[in-house]
């Protein structure tokens, strides 16, 4: 070795992880090549697993005098991952979140010397670990710990253990880690020192702290951490603004594929490691890389009513874990989403990092497809709907909020950012959309990053109606300025209730100061100006429906008014029903179900009511799994020349539901147990291709069922045996999925306890 004052250093030895150990792990390390101690140190003295390190005697000979061995590390896990809500993950390594400490052990050889001994800790990230690019931390012992860097105080030292506890700061970026310790030992009758430095091969992982005050992320109410960070089971809302309900959603954030699959992404997403460090940074890039449209990332979307063999129709995804199981095995995109799954898989991966998430839902979401911020519609002089010149208005369109501070904007715009993975619209060339901070969509701020005007347009934009001429030319006819974003909902915290968002993301529908807004953003627009000629509106169209059931008659009043207290009016009406995607799109060779052109003649201060029959025969044989009914109405009063236009989807419910019955309320950890399910065919229409699906988080992996065809009026049932890993309350969701007819979703709750310990002879 060298001698002088910077003494020797011996290569970095990696230090060996045992497979049998439990989360509470200690990390043995073994002997550096060049030891002339080697074979004495192989005589278990670096035993694994808390065994104890044998007395100096048993050694048969004296130790290195000039070297300060370690003997292993104790990283106290089990602890720690309690302290840090960190517990459920199923990841053996250490997982911490950023701003808190935790403590540790480490093992030396002989009795640490305070005055001889000394050790460094380097934590690093990222391929090229560096100091200046906050990638690299080196600590040495501190009497005081801050959240703002990282640091290490020791709590005691007991002979050979010196037990420590370590703070990542509050800035660190997220991500897995590895360890190095340099131990070093001062020779004091040369006055040389001697270091070893020892790598640790199993990592750590440091997530988002929404626990601690200095972190982005942080969010004061403890059941709203309970609700956005760490349940991993949700709803989301689908149908449509008149028939909606909730879906649930396996969000799994702690299965053990979901943390090594966002690392992954990290790397997909080409996301620097400083960038991991900032929430604004991190959502942005993983709204572009959930979706596969520009980097290969982890759903392709379809929109079509069939999806190719060996592909999964969106609808029968349950949850994201199958998903992103399938992208790290497979290290392709995952076929197919639409935008409920691109939801759910983004709050999955937030969830995991500590980022506060939640699935929101918007029902009649506009698209705007030209930045003039309104949703434009047209039909031709026969008051025929001319859909492919449309903006499209979905039905309902689900995207996600995530909770934290906007440093990089002015005060005011902190707490929910609505951020966007569905592939739509670019964003600055790359199909992402947000961070966009709510209040600056209700405000209308859309000089603010990132996309408000995209996102102020599906919540709030105005619907013009245009007429189009013959030879192409259009004019505006009438603008519905009430239709656009409804029932914006999302699962309140700590139930299964709805909770509205809608006067978060826009002022009341109508009131001066939603139309105030209105004018500020249309000076955005790209569109400068467009003129709606006066006429009177004393004609108020109403169209109701009940909900119907698959087989039955579809019946949709329209029920016209005439406000007038002096002149009848004549009303032309002009509708259409077709079948439709949810997004609203209709294909132009869809069949037109109904075709209704009728004159009603309606009194001064009198209704009448226009009644829409569509019959079985009509549309059983026609609607597709997850397609809704559109109408298109038109009515126009010769007296006064005004003009009333809409769109509107139904659903038609399909059937009678999954009923789960499980074999015991409480079944035991890693013990087999079994579920019977069953689906009962309420319609008059013969089902095909069908299968139940099964997942839920700490349940051993997804199951699928084939069940064949199943008739008309008919009840099928099936049985399977599953076995729980994760202890407590555990949901499980159960999926009818078919060829013909939207899929039924229920869940069920089982608890999960420990199993008793088996003796052994």
């Amino acid at each position: 070795m060298a001698e002088g004052d910077g003494g020797g250093v011996q290569e970095v030895i990696d230090i060996d992880s045992d497979d049998s150990s439990d989360s509470n792990s200690e990390f043995a390390v073994p002997e550096p090549t060049d030891s002339p101690y080697r074979k004495r140190r192989n005589t278990n003295f670096f035993s694994r697993l808390n065994t104890t390190v044998q007395d100096d005697e048993d050694l048969n000979g004296e130790l290195d005098p000039n070297q300060l061995w370690l003997g292993s590390l104790d990283w106290n896990a089990r602890v720690t991952k309690g302290h840090h809500h960190t517990e459920q993950y199923d990841n053996k390594q250490l997982i911490v979140r950023r701003g808190q400490e935790f403590s540790m052990k480490i093992k030396f050889d002989r009795e640490f010397d305070e005055v001889k001994h000394s050790f460094t800790l380097s934590f690093y990230t990222g391929d090229k670990p560096s100091i200046a690019k906050g990638t690299l931390f080196t600590l040495t012992k501190s009497p005081t710990l801050s959240t703002k860097s990282w640091g290490f105080k020791v709590n005691s030292i007991e002979r050979e253990c010196v037990s420590i506890t370590v703070m990542p700061a509050v800035t660190s970026p997220v991500g897995i880690y590895k360890l190095m310790v340099e131990s070093s030992c001062r020779n004091t009758d040369t006055l040389t020192t001697h270091t070893t430095k020892y790598s640790c091969s199993e990592g750590m992982y440091v997530l988002f702290n929404a626990w601690c005050k200095e972190d982005p992320v942080y969010m004061e109410d403890e059941e709203a951490k309970g609700e956005y960070v760490l349940n991993d089971v949700g709803l989301i809302w689908v149908g449509t603004h008149r028939d909606y309900e909730p879906i649930p959603w396996n969000y799994g954030q702690y299965e053990m594929c979901v943390l090594e699959c966002v690392v992954f992404l990290f790397a997909r997403a080409n996301l620097s490691v400083e960038a991991r460090a900032d929430p604004v940074k991190l959502t942005r890039a993983l709204s572009a890389v959930v979706n596969a449209t520009d980097d290969n990332g982890v759903l392709v979307g379809r929109w079509t009513e069939t999806f190719p063999a060996n592909t999964t129709d969106p609808s029968n995804w349950a949850g994201s874990v199958e998903i992103l199981r399938l992208f790290v095995l497979l290290q392709s995109s995952v076929r197919y989403g639409q935008c409920w799954v691109f939801s759910g898989v983004l709050t999955t991966i937030l969830r995991c990092l500590g980022i506060p998430c939640r699935s929101v839902t918007n029902f009649e979401s506009g698209h705007d497809i030209d930045c003039s911020h309104s949703i434009d519609c047209h039909y031709d002089t026969e008051g025929n709907s001319m859909d492919d010149l449309d903006d499209s208005i979905w039905n309902f369109h689900v995207w996600n909020e995530a909770w934290f501070r906007r440093s990089d904007l002015p005060p005011g715009y902190d707490g929910w950012q609505a951020v966007d993975a569905t592939p739509q619209e670019a964003s600055e060339s790359v199909m992402r959309c947000g961070p966009c901070p709510v209040k600056a969509i209700k405000e209308g701020d859309l000089y603010l990053p990132y996309d408000v005007g995209f996102l102020f347009s599906e919540v709030n934009g105005d619907r013009i109606w245009w007429k189009v001429e013959k030879d192409g030319d259009m004019a505006v006819e009438y603008v519905d300025k009430s239709c656009i974003g409804k029932h914006i909902s999302t699962k309140a915290v700590g139930s299964d209730e709805r909770e509205d968002l809608t006067n978060c993301y826009k002022y009341e529908e109508g009131s001066g100061k939603e139309r105030e807004v209105q004018e500020k953003v249309s000076h955005f627009s790209s569109r400068k100006e467009w003129v709606v000629k006066p006429t009177s509106r004393d004609l108020e169209v109403e169209i109701e429906r009940e909900t119907a059931l698959m087989g039955s008659d579809i019946t949709i009043p329209v029920k016209l008014t005439n406000k007038s207290e002096s002149s009848s009016r004549t009303v032309s009406i002009s509708a259409q029903v077709r079948c439709s995607a949810y997004t609203g799109r209709t294909d132009s060779n869809a069949p037109i179900l109904k075709t209704v052109h009728s004159v009603h003649e309606v009194s001064e201060g009198e209704s009448d009511t226009v009644t829409i029959t569509i019959q079985p025969d009509d549309y059983v044989k026609k609607i597709k799994a997850g397609s809704v009914l559109n109408l298109f109405l038109k009515a126009h009063v010769q007296e006064t020349k005004q003009v009333f236009a809409t769109k509107e989807s139904f659903s038609v419910k399909k059937g009678s539901g999954i009923t789960i019955v499980c074999s015991e309320k409480t079944v035991k950890q890693y013990e087999d147990f079994e579920v019977s399910v069953s689906y009962t065919n309420a319609t008059d229409t013969r089902l095909t291709r069908c299968h139940f699906y099964m997942e839920g988080p700490g349940i051993r992996r997804s199951k699928k069922l084939y069940c064949g065809t199943v008739q008309p009026q008919k009840t099928i049932d099936r049985k399977i045996t599953l076995s729980a890993h994760r202890l407590g309350e555990r949901t499980l969701l159960v999926k009818f999925c078919n060829s013909k007819i939207a899929h039924a979703t229920e869940r069920i709750k089982i608890v999960v306890e420990q199993a008793e310990p088996t003796e052994i002879e």
